[in-house]
């Protein structure tokens, strides 16, 4: 078969058809960042357009990988939902920056200092403080658009250029602490949904936005199947709506034409949540499993959720930042021969990693569908 183009070859997995090979994603934005500005300027990551442009690039041209993402982190759009309301954000301020963590690039997290801390967002009067963020004006959003619009001049359609659409809850959870938003679910529910309101509109504009300067698909994560199962997450539909609100995600594919990639974040196991994930089908084309079993676990996961495809799903830690080249390649191997028949799957880690993981392991994961991954797979 001839070569095709990272485009050509996403498309056609995607289908459920065999390509020339096992398309290959995972090559974390942060981590590239660091290869090539080094690690003393992560303090800039994701404020200059048209470095981040090169990071993208770079990961395609150079490193290998079959697409590029402007996804930074799960912050920017809950920053720019503060700072379109005038409200502080918790993840502003960047003394004793810790270098060496992938995911946090800030002193303050989103996650852990509304939970922990001072929630941004705990009354009723609070929430009716919150605006919609414009994409073209807010928090890092620009960049990120500039980003985009600048990788695909430079990749010229070779390979498919993806944005981030954060979910209802993902946003809740920034703005208002993950369990103070639960027990609003439950107990305040107007409370809930003025701030789900906001989200759903600032998602939803950033993916228009995204899509006009030429992402094909763009990235999500969603937490709650995984963590509490299907029986729960099924039986309560105030959280249903929060983590996978229909009248976005649905709109998303059907009326802008943007693929959605679900990241699984959690560290598994995902498969207690199957039920919940096979309701998400119709309104994605991929999961992002995140490290849950292996090879075996997520070639179940494929089965249970065609057509849609899935990612993944090499240890981040124990594989991608502990282990050597020939570990990388025996993961790699066991997921092509498990999961890579008949399409649908896409090579990579089961989650982001370190700043610290060895440019040689991400460089054989990237060969190894070269070496192993080419269709038919005789493994």
């Amino acid at each position: 078969m001839a070569k095709m183009t990272a485009s050509e070859r996403i498309m056609m997995s995607a289908m459920g058809k065999e390509p020339d090979r096992v398309p290959v994603f995972g090559i974390f934005n942060d981590w590239a960042w660091g290869q090539l500005y080094g690690r003393n300027h992560m303090l800039d990551y994701c404020q200059d357009a048209e470095k981040w442009a090169k990071v993208m690039v770079w990961t395609c041209k150079e490193m290998g990988g079959d697409s590029a993402v402007a996804l930074p982190d799960v912050h920017p759009l809950a920053e720019a939902i503060c700072e379109a309301s005038g409200l502080p954000s918790p993840s502003i301020s960047w003394k004793d920056f810790p270098r060496t963590d992938a995911h946090s690039l800030y002193e303050g997290d989103l996650v852990n200092d509304p939970a922990y801390g001072n929630p941004i967002i705990k009354t009723m009067k609070d929430a009716e403080k919150l605006k919609p963020a414009d994409p073209y004006k807010h928090g890092r959003l620009p960049v990120l658009l500039k980003s985009i619009e600048l990788a695909n001049k430079e990749l010229k359609g070779d390979w498919p250029v993806g944005g981030m659409v954060e979910n209802a809850l993902s946003v809740g959870g920034g703005l208002m602490g993950w369990t103070p938003m639960f027990m609003a679910m439950e107990k305040n529910i107007a409370l809930w949904k003025k701030v789900e309101d906001v989200a759903i509109k600032s998602s939803w504009a950033f993916a228009k936005a995204q899509k006009k300067v030429g992402a094909v698909f763009a990235v999500s994560h969603t937490e709650l199947p995984a963590r509490v199962g299907s029986e729960s997450f099924l039986a309560n539909p105030t959280w249903m709506q929060a983590d996978w609100p229909p009248e976005l995600y649905k709109r998303i594919p059907e009326e802008l034409g943007l693929g959605i990639a679900v990241h699984a974040c959690t560290t598994g196991p995902n498969e207690p949540g199957i039920d919940a994930w096979k309701t998400m089908v119709n309104h994605t084309a991929s999961f992002f499993c995140a490290e849950s079993g292996g090879a075996d676990s997520l070639a179940r996961i494929k089965e249970a959720l065609a057509p849609a495809s899935v990612m993944g799903n090499i240890h981040p830690v124990d594989i991608m930042l502990h282990g050597t080249p020939d570990d990388v390649e025996d993961a790699c191997i066991e997921l092509i021969k498990k999961c890579g028949p008949g399409g649908r799957f896409q090579l990579g880690p089961g989650c982001t990693y370190s700043l610290d993981v060895p440019y040689e392991n991400v460089k054989a994961m990237v060969d190894s569908c070269e070496k192993y991954g080419k269709y038919p797979i005789n493994l």
